[in-house]
């Protein structure tokens, strides 16, 4: 297994002009279990105080469950029963992420600023009843690729795309309905867990993206976006691996200016040794 991965977050043009911080996330790495990638896409209204933390923590708290994931099914067969794995699995990084921002709220407590900035409705929420999840509300999508297997999960809005061996484009994960326009699903909710879907097959695709939704907004149609994960492919798969990340660094904030205004996040798990075969096919 020859896999490579990288991530990136910009934060939006849009956020930018308002000075708005970046309430993007993302993470990748390889170890010798598996590679993984991960995006989450905090909210931006205005309510959503605490987002970029949340997508931050989602982002940690799936890494860590990831890594453990990964380990034991080196022990026991994923094919036996991989829906309740997975859905054990997005339990558990329910569960890390919410203990992670109410610790960080205990060490944090809400400043008189932040509770200026939000709505009475939320500061109720907030304050008075001690719900606090949606001031850290955020999507997030991962995909992970082992010796044997790989798997997607996602909650929220956001495409996940993997390219076959065959050089077809595919969106594995089931589509939310749920999610529509500014309306998102999130790992804030209550029923959180309902509401995660996933992807696992034994057959590793030659790459997977996943992008949060700033990406997506920036073309009108998944040809476009496909078109879009095809030039990035092309460029890391004929130059060195280091540089085409800078130039996809650089191109990114030029696409949100012209697209969506919105915070990007990309991150990507690439096969090297079948990016080179789709390439040479071509």
């Amino acid at each position: 297994m020859h896999t490579k991965s990288f991530h990136l977050s910009i934060q939006g043009a849009n956020h930018i002009q308002r000075g708005k911080e970046c309430q993007d996330y993302s993470l990748s790495f390889t170890d010798e279990n598996c590679t993984a990638a991960i995006v989450c896409d905090g909210h931006g209204g205005n309510d959503y105080i605490r987002s970029a933390y949340g997508a931050r923590f989602a982002c940690e708290a799936a890494e860590k469950n990831i890594k453990i994931f990964a380990e034991k099914m080196q022990k026991e067969s994923f094919f036996n029963n991989s829906d309740q794995y997975l859905r054990t699995l997005e339990a558990s990084i329910i569960s890390d992420w919410n203990n992670i921002i109410n610790q960080h709220l205990q060490e944090n407590p809400l400043t008189q600023e932040e509770l200026e900035e939000i709505s009475e409705k939320a500061k109720k929420k907030y304050v008075q009843d001690g719900h606090i999840e949606s001031a850290y509300g955020t999507t997030m999508i991962a995909a992970v690729v082992a010796r044997t297997y790989w798997f997607s999960i996602q909650i929220g809005d956001g495409k996940c795309v993997a390219l076959l061996k065959n050089g077809n484009f595919i969106q594995p994960i089931p589509w939310d309905p749920n999610c529509f326009l500014n309306v998102t699903t999130s790992i804030c909710d209550s029923e959180a867990l309902k509401n995660f879907r996933h992807f696992y097959s034994e057959e590793r695709p030659a790459a997977i993206f996943i992008g949060s939704d700033g990406v997506d907004d920036c073309f009108v149609n998944d040809e476009q976006l496909y078109h879009l994960y095809q030039t990035i492919l092309f460029s890391f798969s004929t130059t060195d691996f280091d540089e085409a990340f800078n130039v996809l660094s650089e191109y990114l904030p030029r696409l949100s200016a012209k697209g969506s205004g919105d915070d990007i996040s990309i991150a990507a798990i690439l096969d090297m040794e079948n990016l080179y075969f789709h390439e040479m096919r071509s």
